[in-house]
Order: structure tokens, then C-alpha cells, then sequence
């Protein structure tokens, strides 16, 4: 069973796409390295993965007791 997929998803700012009907699946072992230019989409994936950002369109699983993690971007005063 995947740990994280994405079947058909979907965001937009506006008439700007950032993913259009994507789908993966992340397996158990598997890391990943996600590498963009500025405004691509990087955050707003993560935003999707987070729960924080709703997908316009499609679906997106996670294992039963899956934990996400994340660093913050800013580092604290």
C-alpha cells in the first residue's frame, strides 16, 4: 500500500496551474528530492500534503497513521 498518493489532482491560482490531474504514489523506502524554480509549486504541494491547502480536483491518500512532518522555512528570533 502507498503511503501518499495523488490520483488526478489538481490546483490553480487563478489561471495559473500549478498541477493538472497529477497522479504518484510514494511507497514505503522511497525519498524524494523536489526541485523547482520560484512560484512552480513546490510549497503549495506541500500545503496539499499538509492538510493546510484543499486540491481544486482529485484525490489524495495517505496510509492509515501516516505522520507528516515539517521545517519551517523561516528560522525563529
Amino acid at each position: 500500500m502507498a503511503l501518499l498518493s495523488f490520483t488526478d489532482v489538481s490546483l490553480a491560482y487563478g489561471l495559473n496551474p500549478l498541477l493538472d490531474k497529477v497522479s504518484f504514489q510514494l511507497d514505503r523506502g522511497e525519498r524524494v528530492c523536489l526541485i523547482g524554480r520560484n512560484g512552480a509549486g513546490k510549497s503549495s504541494l506541500f500545503r496539499l500534503v499538509t492538510g493546510e491547502q484543499p486540491a481544486d480536483e482529485g484525490e489524495l491518500g495517505f496510509a492509515p497513521g501516516l505522520k507528516i512532518g515539517q521545517l519551517p522555512q523561516e528560522l525563529p528570533e
